[in-house]
Formats: structure tokens, sequence, C-alpha cells
């Protein structure tokens, strides 16, 4: 995670998270919905972006999910500090946007804006990869799947820093035991995941084949939302992934813009990847609402039903 856009963004103001802060396998986490066992017996883990439950956005994404699909949703505290503080997205906005006119005092004011922005943002950079907390959300996972009810499901979301270990929980078993078939029964009956989505991912751009390892290993439904002009994984990056998806398990119609999707669906494996035109990194959580970006707004709505429907179709 490199790209300034990671640290933009508006915070959301349109509802009160509807949740709770539970202790869920020693793990502080924000529990949504889940209150009817009739209506699902499966739960989704959300990974977060670098904000994490300190960004009030996270949380109500989470409630919409848990409201669409009747799933219970887990946010666990796994980003390093509990995540960045939001008032940073300001202050990203003032550093990134250009000054109008070249002045000292512009001048001035973008380096006072920068001094305050590095003791927050470079540690996070040299020390907040997902992969050194990864044990953790690997041992929280296999926790919460080991609880479901018969019949349950466990999805997994994640959103640019969570889209990395969302994607790498979908070769990971329940238990520490690795089948020694990557058969669909044997994978089948023991693969973590049954379900992913993500959106807007960071880390993956020098990665690609641990995309195509997470659809193939166990057949794992994923899917992806991806902004046209993102820094990170962008619709370039999502063609390539998808080219070598065809290479390596067959026919798919390719990812396509405007955010209606290609699929694929060659040896058993599920996948799409949708193209959302105009959108910028960020915007399934940070998008703007009410204001003044109706593109990323619209966007942001769009993705949500997105995985709505990925979840509900996959998990119950």
């Amino acid at each position: 995670m490199s790209c300034p856009a990671c640290f933009r963004g508006a915070a959301h103001d349109h509802a009160e998270p509807k949740g709770s802060m539970e202790t869920i396998h020693g793990m502080r986490t924000y529990v949504a919905g889940g209150s009817d066992p009739a209506r699902s017996k499966s739960a989704i883990i959300y990974l977060p972006d670098a904000f994490s439950l300190k960004l009030v956005n996270n949380k109500l994404l989470a409630d919409e999910y848990a409201a669409g699909t009747g799933c219970k949703v887990y946010i666990p505290d796994v980003v390093m500090n509990g995540g960045l503080e939001p008032s940073l997205m300001s202050k990203m906005e003032t550093l990134m946007t250009p000054n109008p006119s070249w002045t000292i005092t512009g001048v001035l004011s973008k380096i006072s804006t920068a001094l305050i922005l590095i003791p927050s943002i470079v540690p996070f950079l040299l020390f907040a990869h997902p992969s050194k907390i990864y044990p953790k959300i690997l041992s929280f996972a296999r926790a919460v799947k080991a609880d479901l009810p018969p019949g349950g499901k466990l999805g997994a979301a994640g959103f640019c820093w969570g889209a990395w270990p969302a994607t790498k929980l979908c070769v990971e078993t329940t238990s520490t035991t690795t089948p020694d078939s990557d058969t669909s029964a044997s994978a089948t009956s023991s693969r973590l995941i049954d379900a992913q989505f993500n959106g807007h991912p960071s880390y993956m751009v020098k990665t690609p084949e641990m995309v195509v390892d997470a659809i193939r290993k166990f057949k794992v439904p994923y899917s992806s939302a991806v902004a046209e002009n993102d820094m990170q994984f962008n619709k370039a990056e999502a063609e390539k992934v998808e080219a070598r998806l065809r290479e390596v398990v067959g026919a798919s119609t390719g990812a396509t813009s405007g955010g209606q999707g290609g699929e694929g669906e060659g040896e058993g494996c599920t996948y799409e990847f949708k193209i959302y035109d105009g959108c910028v990194h960020g915007f399934c959580v940070r998008a703007p609402i009410g204001k003044y970006d109706d593109t990323n707004e619209s966007g942001y709505e769009r993705a949500k039903r997105q995985a709505v429907e990925w979840f509900d179709k996959y998990l119950n």
C-alpha cells in the first residue's frame, strides 16, 4: 500500500452504527447482525482498510452487509494501533489537492501538512503490512468457522489493506492439516472460506498468482470491485489476472466496465472482477456520500450491492 489514495476519502455521517463491540476469541471485535438464525447460519469476517474501527464507515458497511444477507458480520481489530486516525484523510486531501497558484503560503501549507502526516503514515507503510498480523487473522477465522452451527458458511470481505488477507484466507483449511489432494470433494469439506469479496485491493499488484491460487485451489467463489482509476489494482491489473485465470481454469467472459462485471466458471471456479468506471481507490468504503462526487458515491452503492448479492448467493 503506497498510493496516497489509501489515506484519502470522507467519513460518513448518514447513519449510526447498529452493532456492538465485543471480545470474540480474545480479539476486540465489532459485531453486526446475526440475530435471526432462521434467516442465516453463516458469518462474514470483514477485514478493513487502514483506518479500521476508528472510521465509522467500516462499521456502517458491516451493518449493511448484515442487514442484506442475514449473516453475522465481524470486524476484528487487527490493523496496527487500531488503525489510522480518520482526521488524516482531510490532511491528505489538502496535501494532494493542487494549489490554484504558486505562493509561499501555499508551499508552506503543503510542507506543514506533510510533516503532520509523516509520523503516522510512514510507520504504517513500514510496519503494518497485513502479513505481519496474518497468523492472528487466520486463527480468528478458524475459530469463527468452528463456532458456526451445522450448515453455516464463512465469508471474507476485505478492503484496501484487508483485501490481501481476505484473499489469502481462500487457500486455507479449517485446521492446520492440509489435505493431500486438491480435488473438489476434499476441498469443499475442508476449505476455510466459502465466499470472498474485496474492494479496491492493495498489495496484490505484485502477486497476481495469489489471486489465481485463491480462486483455483478450493474453488472459493471470488468477487472483486475494482476502481478504474486506482493507482493500485485497477482495470488493467484486473484484466491481467483475469487473463491468467483463463489460461489455468478455462473460459471467462472477461472483465468489463461500468460495474457490469466479468465472470468465469472454468474447472468449477467462480469469479468476477467488476470494473467501476471513473471510480478511485477507496470508493467502496470512503466515497463521499451526499456531497460532491456522484461517480464514486454511485460506485459505493453498486459495490455494496455486489457484495451483498455475492454473499447472499454463496453463503445462504
